[in-house]
Formats: C-alpha cells, sequence, structure tokens
C-alpha cells in the first residue's frame, strides 16, 4: 500500500493508524502484521513512482479463504477510495503455516 497520494501529498501516520483500527482491524480482529516497504510503481500517465509502503500480511484458516479474501479486497478497494490510489498489490500465498503458541 503505497503512501504517496497524488498532487504530491503523503498519507500522515495518523491516517494510516486511522485506517487499521477503523476498517482494518473490525475485519481481522485476530491479528496480521504490517511490514514497511519501498515501492515503486508505473502509472496510468508512464510515470515511475518511488515511494515508501505497507505490506499488509494475513494469516488465516484454508477454510476461511473465500470469506478472508473477500476481506481482503474490501481492504483494497477502501484503500485506494480513501487515499486516491490507482493501484493497491495482492499476493496470496497458499501454503501452511505453523504458529507456536
Amino acid at each position: 500500500m503505497g503512501m504517496s497520494i497524488p498532487g504530491g501529498a503523503m498519507v500522515s501516520d495518523s491516517d494510516w493508524e486511522k485506517f487499521l483500527s477503523d476498517f482494518v482491524t473490525p475485519l481481522f480482529p485476530d491479528g496480521f502484521s504490517v511490514l514497511a516497504g519501498r515501492g515503486q510503481y508505473r502509472e496510468a500517465t508512464g510515470t515511475i513512482a518511488k515511494e515508501p509502503s505497507h505490506v499488509l500480511v494475513f494469516l488465516y484458516q484454508r477454510a476461511k479463504r473465500k470469506d478472508s479474501g473477500a476481506k481482503i479486497e474490501s481492504i483494497r478497494n477502501e484503500y485506494k477510495k480513501r487515499f486516491a490510489q490507482e493501484s493497491v498489490l495482492r499476493v496470496d500465498i497458499t501454503k501452511s503455516v505453523l504458529v507456536s503458541f
């Protein structure tokens, strides 16, 4: 999720935290991870945009894949709408993960 907004502005830390608390957390209340990144993207105009970004990581049971996938799509769509993004990357990896408590 790129942090640049068209026109030169950036998604503020407070706006990012509000997005997480108001929109993402209610959909995945059991938790998720946020990774800091740096992205590069070719805009529709052909310009290469380089920007700081955040990567959200969601782990969920295979049986909940359809429901979780729909929730992730709603997060992507809301982020695009809220922060005027052309695109928000999604990568799905269907591998087993072992978590120890």
